[in-house]
């Protein structure tokens, strides 16, 4: 008899493990139809982790971060005397914004990749210029600025470099590379060689006129950064300093007209909103800031 009850429990573990990795299989199928720009999201961020190891990672990290929120949820109920039943709609709230937060981290590294191509694709540009203007073949001069001090420029023409060594053409090399990069005016310049190798035109001076009109556009957004940082500013000292000093005080006077008295628990609670507000104004400073610079 114990035998057998030995081998019928050894049995179902399987059958149980089997059926928790069909939920989880499931569960990451749906997650890549609702997010389906996510492994190109990957790609541009050059992440080496497959698309569903991302995603288990991912669910992992979200259900830690949902119970250290519904943790301290609990605490601060628990001394405001509110009740438990709320904690079930924020534990579900909680854990799709966990989800929804860690998902992004592809988006984040790809716009981190984007701005830092950019700060260096002008100058990459140059030095490729001025190296076919010296009479250096295309090839020799990408495989140059591949092991000059470009960042995340002298990567991706790395990666032209090691295809063409595996026996890729030039020009095919070329296109794969920009097909996974997240930087427009990159894709911009290397469509215009592309365009001049398949098309027997001169390079250097194809790449001259686009180079130009790069740095053109490159002036026209740092002057509207400096037209548009002006509001920014304002916004920030009215959201960011004044009402968090006057209004809060203007705000406590009032409500002690109506009978209405705030404990020191409601305004330390008042101190993370803050907090959150001015983070947010200057990270979007940060962010509308032109990552080159002039």
């Amino acid at each position: 008899m114990d035998l057998n009850l030995g081998t019928e429990q050894t049995e179902k573990k399987p059958e149980e493990n089997s059926e928790t990795n069909k939920y989880i299989l499931s569960l990451i199928n749906f997650i890549k139809q609702r997010f389906p720009m996510l492994e190109k999201k990957m790609r541009e961020a050059d992440m080496s982790i497959q698309v569903d190891d991302f995603i288990k990672k991912s669910l992992i990290k979200a259900c830690f971060l949902s119970v250290a929120l519904i943790i301290l949820t609990a605490i601060l109920f628990m001394l405001q005397n509110i009740s438990f039943i709320l904690l079930i709609p924020l534990l579900i709230l909680y854990v799709i914004f966990s989800v929804f937060l860690f998902l992004q981290e592809p988006v984040a590294l790809a716009s981190k990749r984007r701005r830092n191509i950019d700060r260096e694709v002008l100058f990459a540009g140059r030095h490729l210029w001025i190296s076919l203007k010296g009479g250096l073949p295309l090839f020799d001069s990408i495989v140059a600025i591949s092991k000059s001090n470009y960042g995340e420029v002298s990567k991706e023409f790395n990666k032209i470099a090691e295809k063409v060594f595996l026996g890729i053409p030039l020009d095919t090399a070329m296109q794969e590379t920009i097909e996974d990069c997240p930087s427009p005016t990159f894709r911009r310049i290397i469509l215009q060689i592309i365009n001049s190798v398949r098309s027997g035109a001169d390079v250097a001076n194809s790449l001259e006129v686009v180079l130009e009109q790069v740095s053109k556009e490159q002036v026209i957004d740092v002057k509207e950064y400096g037209q548009k940082l002006n509001p920014l500013v304002m916004f920030y000292l009215v959201m960011g300093i004044i009402f968090p000093s006057l209004g809060i005080s203007i705000g406590i006077l009032l409500l002690s007209f109506a009978g209405i008295r705030l404990s020191g628990m409601n305004i330390w609670a008042l101190v993370p909103l803050i907090a959150i507000i001015q983070y947010s104004f200057l990270t979007y400073i940060e962010l509308s800031r032109p990552s080159y610079d002039m």
